[in-house]
């Protein structure tokens, strides 16, 4: 009797272990998604591109038009040409290293850049710009909604 009852406690532990292992399986496997499956929820370069918001935008000036007020400008470590639109609330501001001792002004030998306001007339070909807008610019050729531009030494 006493090795009946051991045969009956030994195959209710395997049939015990046995139902956690395939438990354990099948919530692996619902979990896991398939290789097809993963490989089509991946976003694709383009939409992660699309999907990018950009409000600022450092660039170089290739050309300045201040009669119909827009600048052709070129971003940094692209081949691109972008069409900025300026307006009547549009700020130009030029920063300038200041003159006297050393590279610093203020207090505590802390740097302070000069700041001018400028017209777009005052913007030449090849200066570095750093162009801030109202609305997201990412993959537009021409924006219009430009809130400031400061024009590095």
């Amino acid at each position: 009797m006493l090795k009946n009852t051991l045969i009956v406690l030994v195959i209710i532990i395997v049939i015990i272990v046995g139902g956690i292992i395939v438990f354990n399986f099948l919530q692996k496997e619902k979990a896991a998604p398939t290789q097809e499956s993963a490989v089509e929820e991946e976003p694709s370069e383009e939409s992660a591109e699309s999907s990018k918001e950009i409000f600022s935008l450092s660039a170089t000036v290739l050309s300045v038009d201040s009669e119909n007020n827009f600048l052709m400008v070129k971003p940094k470590d692209q081949e691109t040409e972008i069409k900025v639109i300026l307006s009547e609330e549009t700020k130009i501001k030029k920063l300038g290293v200041p003159s006297g001792t050393g590279s610093t002004s203020g207090q505590g030998g802390v740097f302070t850049p000069i700041e001018k306001y400028i017209e777009i007339s005052d913007i030449r070909t090849g200066d570095k710009l750093f162009i801030t807008t109202g609305t997201n610019i990412a993959g537009k050729s021409e924006f219009n909604d430009v809130k400031m531009i400061q024009v590095y030494p």
